[in-house]
């Protein structure tokens, strides 16, 4: 498969650098993938759409070893596997009770909220971008100026989409009936 990744890419000096991330963070991105889909085979087409989608942006991003390019890699393959999850959510149904572990347990200031399995569920009902935040803040741990940097936003901006995901998050715990 990685044949077809280079392919894709114009230069020589991309194609090394690819390899190299490829080698870097292609079994943390399986990891990711298989913890949210639960399966194996599914986990790797994800892997594989994730690769698509970074060259196509190939352009764009620090094309060195660093946890910037490691976030962005990681973020791609989580909103990739969350799509997909969805997807087969809706097509065949699926209940949350497949899960073993959960998300939730990484976001350390909301986790004693509820048990792990509901606020799961929550945070599969946040938008994409609300997700995002959350977990750089609270899964990966970066500062609001790092994550300013991975988003190519002001830490203004980080704040404010920080406060409007624990909001919506909150929101969805009291529709639930949930006491915070």
């Amino acid at each position: 498969m990685i044949m077809i990744y280079l392919s894709m890419l114009d230069t020589e000096e991309d194609k090394d650098v690819f390899i190299e991330l490829h080698d870097a963070y292609s079994q943390a991105m399986y990891r990711i993938a298989n913890g949210i889909l639960r399966d194996s085979a599914l986990a790797e087409d994800v892997v594989q759409e994730s690769f698509i989608k970074i060259i196509k942006n190939f352009d764009k991003i620090n094309k060195k070893r660093c946890p910037q390019t490691k976030s962005y890699f990681v973020n791609i393959v989580r909103t990739t596997s969350i799509d997909v999850y969805r997807k087969r959510k809706k097509q065949q149904d699926l209940s949350f009770d497949e899960f073993e572990e959960t998300i939730a347990d990484d976001f350390k200031d909301i986790d004693n909220l509820l048990e792990g399995m509901e606020i799961e569920k929550s945070l599969f009902q946040l938008p994409k971008s609300y997700y995002i935040i959350l977990s750089l803040k609270y899964d990966d741990g970066y500062t609001y100026k790092e994550i300013a940097s991975i988003l190519d936003i002001t830490e203004e901006n980080v704040k404010k989409r920080l406060s409007r995901a624990r909001n919506k998050l909150r929101e969805i715990l009291e529709r639930q009936e949930v006491k915070i």
